[in-house]
């Protein structure tokens, strides 16, 4: 099921750019959401084309938000500052897949696949309201900075390196 999201995640992906980063995570967090209500519905009714819509949906919600967060981490970021924020990205991605996906398959010998869906979608709501909740635009920090050294506006420095 995870590559059938591939294809809808990259066309979600351009559509959070019409957004704030903070708006594009809620708005594809919320598709993302509905998605997975779809899928478990699907499940439940063995609905093959509600089943094929629901993941073109979470898929898509799923490129909106990853792409809006994405765009939010690398806000204000130079070209040195990139290759450590997508590894931690691509760390956190690839944990957050496979360790649910490790439980669940552990799970399986338990739960009938309805239930192991019903807590994925469990997972979704929560990071669904995670999201709504603390989503934050880069840059709009209230705080008034202390020194021309810190905020949003502040000139980096490192030592044998230039910025862009």
């Amino acid at each position: 099921m995870f590559a059938a999201y591939m294809a809808p995640s990259a066309l979600g992906a351009p559509l959070g750019g019409r957004f704030t980063p903070a708006r594009a995570q809620r708005i594809g967090m919320a598709a993302f959401l509905a998605g997975w209500i779809g899928i478990i519905t699907a499940i439940a009714t063995g609905a093959l084309p509600v089943f094929i819509a629901a993941t073109l949906v979470a898929g898509a919600g799923q490129g909106i938000a990853i792409s809006a967060a994405t765009r939010g981490m690398l806000y204000g970021s130079g070209r040195a500052d990139r290759a450590p924020i997508f590894a931690v990205v691509y760390l956190l991605s690839y944990s957050g897949a496979t360790i649910p996906s490790l439980i669940s398959g552990r799970l399986s010998t338990t739960f009938s696949v309805p239930k192991i869906a019903a807590g994925y979608g469990a997972l979704a709501l929560v990071a669904t309201l995670f999201t709504v909740i603390a989503a934050r635009d880069p840059g709009t920090d209230t705080t008034t900075p202390t020194s021309d050294t810190e905020g949003p506006t502040a000139r980096k420095t490192t030592i044998g390196a230039t910025e862009e």
